[in-house]
């Protein structure tokens, strides 16, 4: 990321080309070196997903291969299918360098692919919502393989082996499944008719789902803070036409950080030392602008000056060159004559 740094300053910079859709859900690799994304052909009913790795070139396509389950993180390397929605990209830990994604043909279910790999953990009923833990061992997902939309576990030691059912709950879809750092942990969210509730597994070797919150409401994408003391999450209780963001531990009660946000993709985005939340804020008439607020006094938040508006989806990492960067999905820049679709922006956050 070294070659990005003269931008610092300058506002966010465009990285990827010019594609007739929206992009979408920008992911960096925990190192820093690499970002995923997603462009929405809408109409078309497809997505693609992309790598973008900054000075190596222009960002390449994600192509699940037609082979079958693989035995290993290197199984695979056969012909690339024409698999019509490739997204929910998640990255393993640096040390093994690949990445698991979801992807589905017309008609047909989604399964969990390795990087160049086959499918793994398949079986009748979409799989989609991929975690991969981060001591590199394990990867959530959510499967309807049961019917309803569960957790499931693959072992990352062998991956030929059955998926482990976590939760059972016969009256709820569970989603948006995300670890914490000691990778015993899981905090989701059970959707069901009486609405969208966050719910953590202490431990995934005896697992015994608890409610974190008694809100209203719905509450939805949870994150773990880096040191895992801290869950933040979304609501709408306050407001029925609004999310807010929130922060809180087990046994405490839940503290507003922000009023009117939108939803990040992938759940609320934490800096790397885990003491402030990067937002979007819902304001059309400044166009989305992007705050960081001071988890400790969310009263201090400040504006970050990207130069870009209709800002939605947001990725926060350290960057090899040790500063923290944001990747941003974007309607432009304040001055573009033209804004048309969204595009993925980076910057340095300044400190």
């Amino acid at each position: 990321m070294l070659l990005l740094t003269t931008t610092a300053l300058a506002g966010a910079r465009l990285v990827s080309p010019v594609y007739e859709a929206n992009c979408q859900a920008p992911s960096w690799s925990p190192d820093g070196s690499r970002l995923s994304y997603e462009v929405n052909y809408h109409d078309q009913k497809k997505i693609d997903l992309f790598i973008y790795s900054p000075g190596d070139g222009p960002p390449t396509a994600v192509k699940p291969l037609s082979r079958g389950s693989s035995a290993s993180l290197t199984a695979g390397f056969a012909t690339a299918s024409t698999e019509q929605v490739t997204h929910e990209l998640s990255w393993s830990p640096s040390a093994l360098n690949t990445f698991i994604y979801s992807a589905s043909g017309a008609g047909q279910d989604y399964d969990l692919y390795i990087d160049r790999g086959g499918a793994v953990g398949a079986a009748p009923g979409a799989d989609g919502g991929p975690a991969w833990s981060p001591d590199g061992r394990w990867i959530s997902f959510t499967s309807a393989r049961t019917g309803q939309g569960d957790l499931y576990l693959l072992d990352v030691q062998d991956l030929t082996a059955p998926a482990r059912r976590l939760t059972t709950n016969a009256t709820a879809a569970e989603l948006y499944a995300s670890w914490s750092p000691s990778s015993r942990s899981l905090v989701y969210v059970g959707h069901s008719d009486a609405g969208d509730r966050i719910y953590t597994i202490d431990d995934i070797e005896q697992p015994a789902p608890q409610e974190l919150t008694s809100l209203g409401r719905t509450q939805t994408r949870p994150s773990y803070s880096p040191d895992g003391q801290q869950i933040a999450f979304y609501t709408n209780h306050r407001d029925a036409d609004e999310f807010d963001l929130y922060v809180t531990s087990a046994g405490q009660t839940p503290v507003m950080v922000a009023e009117n946000v939108v939803l990040n993709h992938r759940g609320p985005a934490w800096t790397p030392d885990g003491s402030r939340l990067v937002y979007v804020d819902r304001d059309d008439d400044s166009y989305n602008p992007i705050y960081i607020a001071p988890v400790a006094s969310p009263s201090q938040s400040r504006r970050l000056e990207t130069g870009t508006v209709g800002n939605q989806d947001l990725s926060v990492a350290r960057g090899q060159d040790g500063q923290v960067w944001i990747a941003l999905a974007a309607q432009g820049m304040s001055d573009d004559a033209v804004r048309d679709f969204k595009r993925i922006y980076v910057m340095v956050i300044p400190e």
